[in-house]
């Protein structure tokens, strides 16, 4: 038991983790604020943001100071022809939820007279505390879906231990070095700041639009801040629903007219108010220009240089959308490849970020195993090295569960969108293994012919061969032993002169016959 709980027990140690991108950086002012405030952003408009919380730099920032309690480091240089980088050295107060700075300044970025490049991009530096052993494969295989969504990056990983080694250690395997090239030029178009569409709201949001707006008036505040909806729907809305019941003699802190101030819209007022909008279904779909979908080249192409498969296929469904939220949904369905396992392997990603951990709940999961029948597509989803990878793209991802790491199968307008984009990449998929069944099946006809067709001759040409002696037999039974050589002669004669009366099969005989010769022996047997 002892022994059992040493092996249970995981071992920390500390690391120095530095990421590094060459992306546009941040402004100097900002970076306090960025990296040191939780929640601070605010978002007046809708559109498709990369990830899941929006708080993994502040959450690394937070996991140094628990750990180590060692602040973070950061340089970054927010325009590329800027000459001056900034270096920034902070903490978090994590009681005030406020930004602890302990150097904030500005270096220059001319490499006029200096061998090494000027600085391009954020470099961001910590030392936390771990266990690498636990969670290598977590980290790999999360570098390597990234690289299948992200083409269009290059993403290098590097792991240098620098603990000491042991007495009887193996040094082998300590360091590890990952890399991903770029394999595609083209990046997804970025995503649009849209209104919020009227199903979509809840009472926080309009709250917080009431108090943003400039309009004067009730109709013009539906028509200009929230999208789908003209001055003309704006006043429908307020005229149907304006009153509460009995033509607004009970309650008339409910109601609201067509000219009232937004500042005066009281909390009962916005309660109702959401209410008409959510049930409302009068209008139009959401734009779904505020999503930013990978895009079906770049999808095929990760596929194809990160799993090597023997086929892919790709598709994306149309935009749909669910309480009011868009959504797109891209998938690729891929056969073979290196390191495959026979079966159906799911990859999921959500906002073009993998999902590594709950897979069996997740609606892709689901859909992939009990919604297509494999078999009518050709697919032997359980001999076959399946992949299945699938892309959903949306302004609020409807995540289960705190870790937000899987998509539950319940929203209906997804499962089916999920099941469209499988199903017409199975489609793609079925042509080419027809045609590689067919290609099979003429290599296979071809072999066994290869292997019976000599047996099967020899057996045809004596079974003619006995066909012709009988023939011969019946016409001259008493001279068989004598005029062998003779018959011969006559036969041949006969065969010159075309007089035969044969069958082509017959004279197919004949001709081998004649030309191996016929003597008594052989005339007799």
């Amino acid at each position: 038991n002892q022994k059992k709980k040493e092996r249970g027990i995981t071992e920390s140690s500390y690391f120095r983790v530095t990421v590094t991108d060459n992306g546009c950086g941040m402004e100097h002012d900002a970076i306090p604020n960025l990296l040191g405030r939780v929640l601070s952003g605010s978002k007046y408009g809708v559109r498709q943001t990369r990830g899941k919380f929006g708080l993994g730099a502040k959450m690394a920032l937070i996991w140094s100071k628990k750990s180590t309690g060692i602040p973070i480091q950061v340089i970054t240089t927010h325009d590329n022809s800027s000459q001056k980088t900034s270096h920034c050295v902070l903490d978090i107060d994590i009681y005030k939820n406020q930004p602890r700075v302990l150097l904030h300044n500005t270096m220059s970025n001319d490499d006029e007279g200096n061998e090494k490049e000027p600085h391009v991009g954020t470099e961001f530096t910590l030392i936390i505390g771990g266990n690498w052993k636990t969670y290598k494969s977590r980290i790999v295989q999360y570098l390597h879906q990234l690289a299948i969504i992200t083409p269009y990056g290059q993403f290098e990983l590097k792991y240098n231990d620098l603990s000491p080694i042991k007495e009887g250690g193996k040094k082998s395997g300590r360091h590890i070095s990952i890399r991903y090239d770029r394999r595609s030029e083209q990046m997804p178009a970025p995503a649009k700041e849209v209104k919020y569409h009227p199903s979509s709201v809840n009472n926080l949001v309009v709250t917080r639009l009431l108090e943003m707006t400039k309009c004067k008036t009730l109709s013009k505040f539906l028509s200009f801040e929230l999208s789908g909806i003209s001055p003309a729907l704006a006043k429908k809305i307020i005229f149907d629903h304006g009153a509460d019941g009995d033509g607004g003699r009970k309650n008339k802190h409910l109601n609201f007219d067509e000219h009232m101030s937004p500042a005066d819209v009281n909390d009962a007022q916005i309660t109702r108010l959401v209410q008409i909008l959510k049930s409302a279904n009068i209008f139009k779909s959401p734009d779904a220009s505020c999503l930013s979908p990978l895009g079906e080249y770049n999808l095929n192409l990760g596929v194809r240089k990160v799993i090597e498969p023997d086929f892919v296929a790709t598709s994306r469904d149309k935009p749909c959308a669910y309480e009011g939220h868009p959504f797109l949904v891209e998938a690729a369905v891929s056969l073979g490849g290196k390191d495959a396992k026979e079966g159906i392997t799911v990859v999921r990603f959500a906002n073009r970020i993998p999902l590594l951990f709950e897979a069996g709940a997740d609606v892709v999961t689901r859909v992939a195993q009990n919604k297509i029948k494999w078999s009518s597509y050709k697919i032997d989803h359980k001999r076959d090295k399946l992949g299945v990878f699938v892309s959903i793209v949306s302004t609020k991802v409807p995540f289960k569960g705190t870790g937000k790491e899987y998509i539950g199968d319940d929203i209906t307008e997804i499962q089916q969108s999920v099941k469209r984009a499988l199903q017409a990449c199975c489609q793609q998929l079925r042509v080419h293994l027809a045609k590689r069944n067919a290609l099979r099946d003429i290599k296979e006809r071809r072999s066994r012919l290869v292997k019976y067709v000599p047996d099967a001759s020899r057996a045809v040409f004596e079974l003619l061969n006995s066909m012709y002696k009988r023939k011969i037999g019946e016409s001259s039974p008493d001279d068989n032993h004598s005029d062998g050589a003779r018959s011969s002669k006559k036969l041949k004669k006969s065969w010159e002169s075309g007089d035969s009366g044969l069958s082509e099969q017959e004279k197919m005989v004949v001709k081998c016959t004649l030309e191996n010769g016929i003597d008594e022996k052989n005339y007799k047997r």
